[in-house]
Order: structure tokens, then C-alpha cells, then sequence
């Protein structure tokens, strides 16, 4: 599927692609020993992906930056800008959605188109699609698409041969009003936003991704094909898959047909905030598993709390508790990408202000790497080991101490 969806990317034109994922490497490079115009690059962080994908975009370079529905979350800062400023060329932000998590809430809260593809064999429309809507309002497309491992492997190899046009050389305009917006600026530029959303709420009406069945006066709204299995076959269906801006005539329409309407979505209402006449509308949020591990939670008798504010957030709040209670033993746990995603700042915070806890760092590539930048601080107690059992001595150690583990926890 991951092959699939790198080959149509190319395919559709795109000459720049940007994402965290190793994985992605792989596939990219398996095509360019046959394709070379085009330039694929690993960033250390989902900002860095992204804002070298919007420097491509506003330099008249088709675009694609390639993420998770929770790796996207940590370049919010330029992805709101961007909203604004627009691009001179395609840029598709596109998400995978491998977890329970969606990205519908961004389209409203960024005023970002939002589209969703769940269905593989129309990948080639969708992200055609996608790159024309943004092209021809210069604004960035979000992508949300459900992988589908089970699609036909055959498919995956076809469709038409890589060209490309040399001709299409980077071009950037200075526009001070509109790359590098003052606030006065900015209020012009949130104007002429609101327009291409009312432009492209338009182009989405007749967008074909948008599918009516109309069966009864029982109807369901949903954003996702698997949200069919909880209804009888005799209910009348809408499949928005254009979550924002959404086609109000369309949603209207459908719902008027209906003496009962049932809206099925993700985490947040972005579909149900939309729709202006309510009164017929039974909504229901899907529920997702708690991020919050269940209570009394232990790792070698240390209580456990998960934190999700982002990636080595666990080094500044294992900081923090030790500012709060310097008695208690502390262990902070993190991955290598995570640490070199915004870990070395945290680092170099407790290291400044002479913290002390233990900072575990689970590692399969990138030991040495890490290993040297902290020599480079003049930190140097660091340790490996082999069994997360080991961690019990630490109790004889004072100060802030590292340990590298090669395995899973």
C-alpha cells in the first residue's frame, strides 16, 4: 500500500517529498534507480519535513510532505502560517492514518481543506483532486487515507510511466506582504482565505468522493466506509469524505430527504459544527482507547505516567517533578527519533539547571549519534544495558545519568 501510494504521488507530478518515516526511503529509492527527477528526503522532525515542504511549494515545486495523524500534530506552528500565506504551487499534506486518532479538527481550526480516502482504487482521482484544488487556490491540501494492506498487490505497479518536465524551474517572488505578513497584512490575507474556502466549498459539491444511496427516511452521515457494519442495509447513506470545507448544499439536501439522520464521526465534530439545521441530526462520536494507562500502572516498581504533550516530553516533566519533589526517584523514558525530534533542547535545559533523575533512551540506530552529542556537552554519564533489570542500581548514582536500551518496553 505504502508502494502504491509513493508511486501515485510521483505519478501525479509531485518533484518534492519530505517525511519522518525511514520507512518511506525504501520505496522511494526503489524508484528512482528508474526515475530520477524528483527529490525525496528523511527529515529529524515533522516542522523540518514541513517547512521544507511549504519552501518547495512557495518556490513553484510541486510538494508532498508524508506523515501520521499523530506526526502531524507536532508542525502545527507552520501548517496554521501556511493556511495564510498560501503556496505558488501543489502542496499535499498528506496523513496516514495508522492509529485510532483523525485530523478532521485541523480543517476548521486552520481553515485547511480537508480530504478523506479510504477507498485505495480511488487514490489516483483523489490525489489528482487534491493537487488541483490546491493549485489552483495556492492553498495546501490535507490528506487523510486509511491504509488497506489486503489491496490487490497487482495494482500496485500499474498505471502510467514517471515523466517529467525539466522546464519546471523553482521560482520564488518576493512578497514581503504575503511570505513574511505583518499584522495588518495578515487581516488581508485572513480575508482572501475566506474566500478561497467559500471557492472551494463550491468545488466540493460535485466532488466525487461524495457518495449518496438513497434507500429510506433513515439516514447516517459518515466520514469513513467502515462505519457502515453498525446499520441495516435498508438506511440511506451520505459518505462525506470532503470533511472541510463541507458541501453544505449536498448535506443539506440529503438530510431534507430524511425524517431521521444519524452522524457518525471521528474524535471531534468537525462534520456536525458544520451543519448549520441540526434538528434532525442524532450524532454520535466514535470513541477511542484512553491515552491514559489504567491506574496503579508499574515498570519495575516505579508507578507509571504516560504523557503525550509530544515527543521527549517525558525529559521536562521528569525535570519537573524533581523540582517539586527533589526526594523522589525519577525515571524518564523516550525513544532515539523522539529525542532527536525536541529531546536535545530538554536536554540541555536539565543538564543546565543540574537535574537529577535517570533518562532511559530505548535506541536501534542512533546510539553513537546521540552518545556523541552528549559527550559534546560534556556529559558523560552514560551507560548501556541490556536488561531493563539493570535499572535498579541506579539508586547508587547521583546526578542526571543516561542509559541506551536496545529493545522494547
Amino acid at each position: 500500500m505504502y508502494n502504491y501510494l509513493c508511486r501515485l504521488l510521483l505519478q501525479a507530478g509531485t518533484r518534492l517529498i519530505y517525511y519522518t518515516t525511514p520507512l518511506f526511503s525504501k520505496y522511494f529509492e526503489s524508484i528512482k534507480t528508474e526515475y530520477s527527477s524528483f527529490h525525496h528526503e528523511a527529515a529529524t522532525d515533522e516542522k523540518i519535513a514541513f517547512e521544507l515542504g511549504f519552501a518547495g511549494a512557495i518556490a513553484s515545486k510541486k510538494t508532498a510532505c508524508m506523515f501520521s495523524t499523530e506526526q502531524l500534530f507536532e508542525a502545527m506552528d507552520p501548517i496554521m502560517t501556511s493556511a495564510y500565506t498560501g503556496v505558488k504551487k501543489g502542496f499535499l499534506i498528506v496523513c496516514i492514518k495508522d492509529t485510532p486518532h483523525d485530523v478532521s479538527f485541523i480543517g476548521p481550526f486552520s481553515k485547511l481543506p480537508v480530504i478523506y480516502s479510504d477507498e485505495p482504487q480511488e487514490l489516483p482521482y483523489v490525489i489528482d483532486f487534491s493537487y488541483n484544488i490546491s493549485e489552483k487556490y495556492e492553498i495546501p491540501v490535507l490528506l487523510q487515507i486509511i491504509t488497506d494492506e489486503g489491496f490487490d498487490k497487482e495494482v500496485l505497479n500499474r498505471g502510467k510511466a514517471l515523466s517529467f518536465s525539466n522546464n519546471n524551474k523553482a521560482q520564488f517572488i518576493k512578497d514581503a506582504g504575503r511570505w513574511a505578513a505583518t499584522p495588518s497584512f495578515r487581516y488581508k490575507l485572513h480575508q482572501v482565505l475566506n474566500e478561497k474556502i467559500e471557492k472551494i466549498r463550491e468545488e466540493f459539491e460535485s466532488y466525487k468522493g461524495n457518495k449518496v444511496k438513497i434507500k429510506g427516511k433513515t439516514g447516517i452521515i459518515i466520514t469513513e466506509k467502515t462505519d457502515l457494519d453498525f446499520y441495516d442495509e435498508d438506511t440511506s447513506v451520505l459518505k462525506i469524505s470532503t470533511i472541510f470545507p463541507l458541501p453544505e448544499r449536498l448535506v443539506h439536501g440529503f438530510i431534507k430527504q430524511m425524517n431521521e439522520v444519524f452522524l457518525i464521526e471521528g474524535e471531534y465534530p468537525a462534520v456536525e459544527l458544520q451543519i448549520k439545521e441540526r434538528s434532525k441530526i442524532n450524532s454520535e462520536v466514535i470513541k477511542i482507547p484512553s491515552r491514559i494507562q489504567n491506574k496503579g500502572e508499574q515498570l519495575l516498581g516505579f508507578e507509571i505516567i504516560r504523557d503525550w504533550f509530544g515527543p521527549a516530553s517525558s525529559i521536562n516533566i521528569a525535570h519537573g517533578i524533581k523540582r517539586s519533589a527533589p526526594d523522589r526517584k525519577v525515571v524518564a523514558i523516550t525513544y532515539e527519533n523522539h529525542f532527536l525530534h525536541s529531546g536535545m533542547a530538554s536536554f540541555i535545559n536539565v543538564l543546565y539547571n543540574n537535574s537529577s533523575f535517570v533518562l532511559l533512551i530505548t535506541v536501534n540506530e542512533m546510539e553513537e549519534d546521540i552518545r556523541r552529542f552528549m559527550e559534546g556537552c560534556g556529559f558523560k554519564n552514560i551507560f548501556t544495558i541490556k536488561e531493563l533489570e539493570e535499572l535498579k542500581g541506579y539508586n547508587d548514582k547521583d546526578g542526571l545519568t543516561v542509559y541506551f536500551y536496545r529493545g522494547m518496553i
